[in-house]
This record gives C-alpha cells, sequence and structure tokens, in this order.
C-alpha cells in the first residue's frame, strides 16, 4: 500500500511540474515601438476556467462561454494624433479566447498575434500576421515553420508546446519582416542556454523570407 501512495504521490508531483498556471485572460494593451499605433485586445470573456476545460473536452463551443457576454475576442488599433489616440477600427481577431502577446507595427499599424490563451504553440493561429485593416494575411502553425524532428524536441507542458518567447521577437528592414526566434536545442525559452534557429516572415503576404540556425543578434 505505501508503495501505490508513494508511486501515486510521484506522479502527481510530476503533473504538477509540467502544469500551466493561466491567470483569467484580460484586456491588454500593444503599444508600438514609438507609439504611434496601439492595440488593445478584449479576450472573450469566459465563466470560469473549469467551464471552459469541461467545455473543451466535451466539444462545446464556445467553450465556458459568459451569458450575456461577446462570443469573439475583439481588438482595437489606435493611431496617435497630437497628444490624443484615435480609433480606427474595432474588429474580431481569430483566436478563441485571446492571443498571449501582440507585435504592432510603428510605421503602419500591421501586426502579429503570437499563441492563445491556454494553448502555446499548439493551435492553427500560434502566429498570425493582419494588415493595417486588421484583415488576416496568414496564419501558421509551427507544422508550417519547423519539421517533426524539431517539434518532438521543444519541451511541453500541460497545454503547450514552448517554442519561442515575446522577447525574440523583432522587426527587420523597415518592418516590413518579422523575425521570429524559435528554440533549436530543446530547451525552455527561459533557460539561459536556450539556442534559436531563426524564421522570416514578409508582412505584406506571409511569405517565408529566410531561415537561419545562427541565434538571433
Amino acid at each position: 500500500m505505501n508503495r501505490v501512495i508513494a508511486a501515486f504521490v510521484l506522479i502527481l508531483s510530476a503533473a504538477s511540474a509540467l502544469a500551466d498556471q493561466w491567470l483569467p485572460a484580460t484586456p491588454h494593451t500593444y503599444a508600438s515601438y514609438f507609439g504611434n499605433y496601439r492595440l488593445t485586445v478584449f479576450p472573450r470573456r469566459i465563466s470560469d476556467p473549469l467551464s471552459f476545460f469541461q467545455d473543451k473536452v466535451e466539444g462545446a463551443q464556445p467553450a465556458g462561454q459568459l451569458v450575456n457576454a461577446p462570443q469573439r475576442c475583439e481588438a482595437t488599433l489606435e493611431r496617435l494624433a497630437g497628444n490624443h489616440y484615435e480609433e480606427l477600427w474595432r474588429h474580431p481577431l481569430v483566436n478563441d479566447v485571446a492571443p498571449v502577446s501582440v507585435l504592432v507595427s510603428d510605421r503602419s499599424g500591421a501586426f502579429v498575434t503570437f499563441d492563445t490563451w491556454h494553448a502555446v504553440g499548439c493551435c492553427k493561429d500560434t502566429i498570425v500576421i493582419y494588415d493595417s485593416a486588421g484583415t488576416v494575411i496568414r496564419m501558421f502553425e509551427l507544422s508550417d515553420l519547423l519539421s517533426d524532428v524539431e517539434i518532438d524536441q521543444l519541451q511541453r507542458t500541460v497545454s503547450s508546446t514552448h517554442w519561442g518567447g515575446e522577447h525574440d521577437l523583432a522587426w527587420v528592414e523597415d518592418e516590413e519582416i518579422v523575425e521570429l526566434a524559435i528554440v533549436a536545442n530543446g530547451k525552455f525559452p527561459s533557460d539561459a542556454d536556450a539556442e534559436y534557429k531563426t524564421v522570416q516572415i514578409r508582412m505584406r503576404d506571409g511569405a517565408v523570407v529566410e531561415t537561419s540556425n545562427a541565434p538571433p543578434n
């Protein structure tokens, strides 16, 4: 009996080590580098995480939906005009609840969203390229950018595949290209010894224009 209990404790400990802790998604504003544009994300509101997870398991959509709340994640894009911001539009985003992070172009207001709440690196909307009007240019999942072998080497937790981090994102060539850094040596992005391959994606059409195994600058 003691062996059974010990084994059960060991299983729980291992699961806990790989568990994810997700705070409720709340509205968040992402400003471009010099603040010429800012995008505010308004997550789809869920009643509680337990209902969300249960609906996901049962295939009920939209999972965990709060009664009488909007059923889509939405965003507003604003442009700096003098000493205040003017709203240009408010549109739905493709994410179920909310993206995890966003990068906004200071030149045009085009933007890129990364991952989706409670599912890093696991969905068809892992990376989404939008133009300045909020129109989707292209969506990527990890299999669009990595081989099966490369994906298998990435670290996983209960809900996520940890491919990169917000600190690894950068604009290049006058913000016409976004450069991604993807973990290439089986480490977590937060590990000091993580090494990366870089992938460059052109904003105007979502084309992958360059891939390199060299660490990003």
